[in-house]
C-alpha cells in the first residue's frame, strides 16, 4: 500500500499509525479485509476508516485505532502513542482503557503467534473488581448455593435421608448467617 493512503488514514483519524502496523499494511497491501483466523478479522484499508467511525473509536479512545474484531463484538485495538506496542481487545460497547485486555505484547509477535485472542493480561477494571468486597461476597454467596445444589444431587444419587437433612440444615443456617451478617451489602446478581 502506498504511503499516501496511510497518510490519508492517519489524517482522517487524527492519529499516527504504530510503526509495526504501518509496516504490516505496507507489506500485505491490505485493501480488503483479512480473515486472519476463524475469529479474527483484520480490517482492510477500504473499511478501516468506516469501522473506526461507526464505533466512534477515536471519540472514546482518542489515541487508539481499531484494526479488526473478534467476530463477536470486540475490537482489536492498538495504542497509537509511542511506548505501548501491545495489542488489546475490548468490547465495542466498552471503549475505555479500563476494559482493555492485552492479547499480544507487541503487534509483530501477535501476528507471528497466529493472531491469538488468548488474554495475556486482564483488563484493569476486572482486576480491580476481583479484589473488591462485592466480588468476594458474591463468590462466597454463590459457593453456599452451589453446596446446596451439590447436596441435592447427592440425595438424588442415593445419599441417605438422615445425612441429607443434617447437611441441608447446616448449609441453610450458614446461608442465613451469611445473609444476616452481610445485610445491605451488594452481593446478589
Amino acid at each position: 500500500m502506498d504511503n499516501n493512503r496511510m497518510t490519508a488514514i492517519e489524517k482522517a483519524l487524527g492519529i499516527t499509525l504504530p510503526g509495526a502496523y504501518r509496516d504490516f499494511l505496507s507489506q500485505a497491501s491490505m485493501q480488503e479485509d483479512l480473515p486472519a483466523t476463524d475469529l479474527v478479522l483484520l480490517y482492510g484499508t477500504g473499511i478501516l476508516l468506516q469501522r473506526n467511525a461507526d464505533y466512534e473509536v477515536q471519540r472514546y479512545l482518542p489515541s487508539w485505532i481499531s484494526i479488526g474484531d473478534n467476530s463477536g463484538g470486540a475490537a482489536i485495538c492498538l495504542h497509537c502513542e509511542p511506548g505501548d506496542p501491545a495489542v488489546y481487545l475490548t468490547g465495542y460497547g466498552a471503549l475505555d482503557t479500563g476494559s482493555m485486555e492485552v492479547i499480544g505484547h507487541d503487534f509483530n509477535a501477535w501476528v507471528a503467534g497466529g493472531f491469538s485472542l488468548d488474554v495475556l493480561r486482564e483488563a484493569p477494571d476486572v482486576v480491580a473488581f476481583r479484589s473488591s468486597e462485592t466480588y468476594k461476597l458474591r463468590k462466597a454467596f454463590m459457593a453456599l448455593h452451589q453446596a446446596l445444589r451439590t447436596l441435592e444431587s447427592a440425595r438424588a444419587g442415593g445419599l441417605d435421608l438422615k445425612s441429607y437433612m443434617l447437611q441441608k440444615r447446616i448449609l441453610q443456617q450458614q446461608l442465613k448467617d451469611f445473609e444476616t451478617q452481610h445485610a445491605g451489602k451488594k452481593y446478589r446478581l
